[in-house]
Order: structure tokens, then sequence, then C-alpha cells
């Protein structure tokens, strides 16, 4: 299995969000919620035990970055926590991404100065023209 990264997990909660809409996308976030759970009980950096709902912050893109990044890391430590969270990405954020597939986004706090090139697999020049 690809390990899954916080980019990838961004993409497929805001897939989830967009594409499902309405009650399909409630219960998709609140899987991922009760995914997100499993990994702050565990004491890894959130409020610890108590059934309290964890909140998938969606429409906080620092915060979901900080949630992404801790369930990719720990997918990478918990294969079995991996595959689930695999599954929860194919289920409601589209696959999980495939061996040797790229995926090219600029997101966040990003600003760009200058051209820029995304893909796989270059062959030959690129040229911008003349600076």
């Amino acid at each position: 299995m690809d390990p899954v990264t916080a980019g990838a997990v961004i993409a497929a909660v805001n897939a989830a969000v967009s594409g499902a809409g309405g009650e399909a996308g409630r219960r998709a976030v609140e899987s991922l919620g009760a995914l997100a759970r499993r990994v702050l009980r565990r004491g890894d950096g959130g409020p610890a035990g108590g059934p309290e709902p964890v909140t998938v912050p969606y429409d906080d893109p620092q915060r979901l970055r900080q949630l992404a990044e801790l369930l990719a890391e720990r997918a990478r430590q918990d294969p079995e926590f991996g595959r689930d969270l695999a599954a929860w990405m194919r289920e409601h954020g589209g696959a999980a991404p495939e061996a040797g597939a790229v995926h090219n986004s600029v997101s966040g706090d990003a600003r760009i100065t200058g051209p820029v090139i995304q893909g796989r697999d270059f062959h030959g020049p690129i040229s911008f023209g003349p600076q």
C-alpha cells in the first residue's frame, strides 16, 4: 500500500465535503472524525479519552492541515489505521493514490511569484520565453 499523505487526506476531505454535500457529506466528515478520535485517544497531541466528538475542521485550512498531518503520520506508524484511512479516502473522497501516481498541487499559504510546472515524466527542454 502506498503511504497516505497529508495532501491526499486534505484532497479527500475536500472532495467528500464538496462532492457529497448534504447528509452524505455530513456522514463522511463524521466517519473521518471517528478515525481521528482513534488517533487522539492514543495521546498523539490532542484531547484524550472521552466520548466527545472530534470535529473535522474542513473550513479551516490550517487546522485541517494539522489534522491531516497527524492522521498521515499515524497511518505510517500503524498499518491497520493506514488501511482504514485509505478505505475512508476511497469511499468518501475519491480513490487513494495509485502506485507511482503524482498529485500536483499548490495550496495553503503558497505564494507563486513566477512560472510553475507540475506534472510527471517530462522529456526535453521547457522554456517560458525571455524573462
